[in-house]
């Protein structure tokens, strides 16, 4: 696991040590343009987008949630100051019944759900809101909501989930019942 806090201003590589293992990016920026952060393979190919806003950014992401690919760098572009926060997904945000935030988030059960659970899931923002379940190794069971805008449904968590990746622009609560 490549854990390590990286700071820096504009464009830059970070060089990770080799990871396969599922983990989070804690990311904050502070400018006025585009703040895009992507982890790359050993081929520096794009694997999975860690951080996408305009502007000042805070949030959290995971990456290499899909389980088959080795990641050895993250790419950033940006036009001010930033923070990256490497950590284990084992790191993620405590998710008990309810969860509430702002922005792209990663939540963590204490133990994989059992059984058939309901979700109810908000979302007041503009662009897109994306809601996926992994499990408890961290790789991707399912997703769970997909919208562009405001959003506000009920939805299945599968049997096994034990974190949630959240991507947002604007306020989401989640709540298992």
């Amino acid at each position: 696991m490549a854990a390590g806090t990286y700071r820096g201003e504009g464009d830059d590589v970070i060089r990770l040590p080799l990871t396969s293992t599922p983990s989070i990016v804690k990311a904050t920026h502070q400018g006025e343009s585009n703040f895009i952060v992507w982890a790359l393979s050993t081929s520096g190919k794009q694997v999975d987008l860690v951080a996408n806003g305009i502007g000042d950014y805070k949030g959290t992401m995971a990456f290499n949630v899909n389980g088959t690919n080795k990641i050895r760098s993250l790419s950033v572009t940006a036009d001010g100051a930033w923070t990256l926060q490497v950590l284990p997904i084992t790191k993620a945000r405590y998710w008990a019944i309810n969860a509430k935030g702002a922005g792209s988030d990663v939540l963590r059960l204490t133990s994989p759900s059992k059984g058939m659970r309901r979700l109810t899931i908000r979302h007041s923002g503009e662009s897109n809101f994306i809601v996926w379940a992994l499990d408890n190794r961290g790789h991707v069971r399912g997703l769970l909501a997909n919208k562009v805008g405001d959003y506000r449904g009920r939805v299945v968590l599968p049997a096994g989930t034990r974190y949630a990746t959240i991507t947002a622009d604007g306020t989401w609560s989640i709540s298992r019942g």
